[in-house]
């Protein structure tokens, strides 16, 4: 017999709402959208791919990036080739902010817009 929270497994991967349901009505439910069958039910042949658990290690490995956006913000230089002006910016995001694209796509060496040619200190 399948179990309760392979059951939720199941109605989670395929986005089914199933509130706060026992068993029996989770196991209904499924088969009333023909994602399992009454046998499968019976004898457990159904697998579920299961999402590896979020851990605090694993946040802090993706965001170790972004400590230093605030505290330690990186000076950005924008030289103009139309005018021949290179104007100094606190920030990758003052930057962005002020040409009008997203801070993401400012790194060093860049040209935007066929005119700007950043460089990030």
């Amino acid at each position: 017999m399948i179990t309760l929270p392979q059951l939720k497994a199941l109605a989670k991967q395929n986005k089914i709402h199933y509130g706060n349901k026992n068993k029996d009505e989770l196991v209904k439910l499924l088969i009333d959208n023909n994602i399992i069958t009454a046998s499968d039910a019976i004898n457990s042949k159904i697998t579920v791919n299961t999402v590896p658990k979020i851990t605090v290690n694993t946040v802090k490995r993706n965001y170790d990036h972004l400590k230093g956006i605030r505290t330690n913000p990186k000076t950005v230089d924008v030289f103009d080739k139309e005018t021949g002006k290179i104007t100094i910016f606190p920030s990758k995001y003052k930057t962005g902010r002020t040409l009008g694209i997203n801070s993401g796509l400012i790194e060093d060496g860049v040209t935007l817009k066929n005119c700007y040619v950043i460089t990030v200190k």
